[in-house]
């Protein structure tokens, strides 16, 4: 054999293992708005400060990522938006119109922990929250908050991808989810 063919079929072998590679890990989808939202927070049935209910409006949105198909599932920020707004409206807090906008929230996804490969995927998400009464500088709640979820290896779950975005997904719900525990239970601001 010549050296010109044992590079052609070490190049075919590189292929062939980058290939089996991707079909295993599947091709990378965004994270699912539907599955981010936080549903009604379970013994809250209202707000300790009252005048949060139907009040509160989101501002900003900041730090997501688009997914990229060929590498791994993100959170962008127009899906946390929807899934943050959603959220607070499952909570009586959302603002039916921007008129009725007494606080506003600004929110910075400071990032998504994501590990490389792994059988169990587990994912954190750093988001900081920023909500202010309208025309008052100060903040009225400001808050970072880390939360993890683990997507488990399953029958049902053998693709990596897959595993990935139901834990970006849950560690964005879960986040979600504490920081509108943490609006409900501040007190109101004498």
């Amino acid at each position: 054999m010549t050296k010109h063919m044992l590079g052609y079929r070490s190049i075919k072998r590189v292929c062939a293992v980058i290939l089996i590679g991707l079909s295993i890990s599947g091709c990378a989808k965004p994270a699912s708005v539907k599955t981010m939202i936080s549903s009604s927070r379970a013994g809250s049935s209202s707000p300790l400060d009252l005048n949060l209910i139907n009040s509160v409006c989101v501002k900003l949105v900041d730090g997501g990522k688009t997914t990229n198909p060929l590498w791994v599932s993100e959170v962008d920020n127009a899906s946390f938006l929807i899934a943050l707004e959603a959220s607070l409206k499952n909570n009586g807090l959302l603002a039916e119109t921007p008129d009725s906008c007494r606080y506003d929230i600004e929110v910075h996804l400071l990032g998504l922990s994501q590990p490389y490969i792994s059988l169990d995927v587990e994912v954190t998400a750093n988001v900081n929250y920023r909500m202010r009464k309208a025309g008052v500088e100060e903040p009225y709640l400001l808050k970072t908050i880390q939360t993890s979820y683990t997507a488990r290896f399953t029958q049902d779950k053998l693709l990596w991808g897959n595993r990935l975005k139901e834990a970006n997904e849950g560690s964005v719900r879960k986040n979600i989810g504490e920081f509108i525990d943490a609006v409900l239970a501040r007190p109101p601001v004498s």
